[in-house]
């Protein structure tokens, strides 16, 4: 998702007036605003990127940053998404919480966030460093929230790449046996089957994130952005029935893809992990995964060539990468937003596009990175066909792991109406 390839339909969205001056956004451990004091003090930046591109380059920024700074402590902790799902506004809200941090986007998390007041309104910044002109607004709007809801409002974080969810594919196999990557649900289907025929099964990790994203990837099969915006923002009722075109449908195709086999028989009690391992290792030609398992592939897979095709059908799985924010309780703001703009700038978004990451704002003629390349070929279509569908998870708190222990359930009893109920009634009685 490149500033100047960008093709996406925007999305409304109308910043809030600023309330805050730049001066009050700051704190005297950063410097003073006024004066140009240096920064100096602690300064505690949390990510959860481990052996991914954006890893390598905030890491690389943060390098030039206590250069440039001297008098400034960097202390950096590696966390885990899980512990920012679980846990992430009880930090926030605790004299744990760091300067600057990688925040899961959406309602459950950053929204959830802004609401209790954890994150500095960014707008302010957003005018100094030229982000609200820079990134087009659908990459903003994922860190836009109003009352908690994303798309509109004020700006509480910037995201600095982009990411999908797709499909990665045995190349030589599927050369060897002569089978060509999908386009169509039907031809997906097919796939499966001959897959299953010739002892194959895709790998998937099912007591994970993977099935819940193999199950909005089928729902957007017949999706368009309307209903992304009535599941997503409410606009309208979402229909969570057997018959339903989104939910029922991938309900039943999951149910339909179990009976058939196509499944390792304990899917259910796989990890992520392990499935990822099952495919770099050319046990099974086939997995869903996201575009943050590009350079790890890359790098482990060394055996056979392997590339990436698109679900098949009208949306997918994909938007914006996760969130750089503030929280309020940083001692270091001005020092947090101008490590945010160096993240931004073509220098680190280069070198992001370059260790195999989608940046943002690059520069396409820089990127030689092949993993790129390869990516940004999926990419690029889902963009300009406005067809990102965003992630099951955001509408409301708590439905990642509703939605994965249903997942995982359906999995081992093959229950599509049982599925949908849970999921079903879990949005309707936690919805605004």
């Amino acid at each position: 998702m490149r500033n100047n390839t960008l093709k996406v339909a925007k999305l409304a969205a109308l910043a809030a007036a600023a309330t805050l001056t730049l001066a009050g956004c700051g704190s005297s451990g950063s410097g003073d605003a006024t004066t140009g004091a240096e920064p100096s003090g602690d300064f505690n930046v949390w990510w959860y990127e481990k052996d991914t591109a954006m890893a390598t380059t905030w890491a690389a920024a943060l390098d030039e940053l206590k250069a440039k700074y001297p008098k400034v402590n960097v202390k950096f902790e590696l966390k885990t998404w899980d512990q920012i799902q679980k846990a992430g506004n009880a930090i926030l809200d605790s004299d744990q919480a760091p300067d600057l941090a990688e925040w899961n986007k959406g309602n459950a998390t950053a929204g959830s966030a802004s609401q209790a007041g954890l994150l500095t309104n960014l707008d302010d910044y957003a005018k100094k460093y030229g982000w609200d002109t820079k990134l087009p607004e659908s990459a903003l709007l994922y860190g836009r929230y109003t009352d908690g809801l994303m798309g509109t409002g004020s700006i509480y974080g910037l995201s600095t790449y982009g990411e999908y969810v797709s499909w990665f594919y045995n190349k030589d196999y599927f050369d060897k046996n002569k089978l060509t990557a999908p386009t169509t649900p039907e031809e997906l289907d097919a796939l499966l089957a001959t897959l299953k025929g010739q002892g194959q099964t895709m790998a998937l990790g099912g007591a994970g994130y993977q099935i819940v994203h193999l199950a909005y990837a089928l729902a957007l099969t017949n999706a368009d952005q309307q209903w992304v915006s009535d599941f997503q923002f409410f606009a309208n009722p979402v229909d969570f029935s057997t018959a339903s075109k989104e939910w029922g449908y991938a309900a039943a195709k999951i149910a339909d893809w179990k009976s058939k086999g196509y499944f390792d028989a304990k899917v259910s009690g796989i990890s992520p992990d392990d499935a990822v391992a099952a495919f770099e290792a050319g046990k099974n030609p086939l997995i869903l995964g996201g575009t943050w398992l590009d350079d790890g592939i890359q790098k482990t897979t060394t055996a056979f060539q392997w590339g990436k095709f698109q679900n098949p059908g009208n949306l997918s799985v994909g938007s914006a990468g996760n969130l750089l924010v503030i929280p309020s309780k940083s001692k270091q703001k001005d020092l947090a937003a101008e490590f945010i703009d160096m993240i931004l700038s073509t220098k680190y978004q280069n070198m992001l596009g370059n260790n195999g990451g989608l940046p943002l704002l690059a520069e396409p003629s820089a990127l030689t990175n092949e993993v790129t390349v390869k990516s940004y070929a999926v990419f690029d279509n889902i963009v300009k066909n406005n067809q990102l569908g965003m992630y099951p998870d955001w509408p409301v708190p708590g439905y990642y792991e509703t939605q994965l222990a249903a997942g995982t359930k359906l999995l081992s009893d093959g229950d599509a109406a049982a599925y949908l109920k849970t999921i079903g009634d879990f949005y309707e009685q936690n919805k605004p």
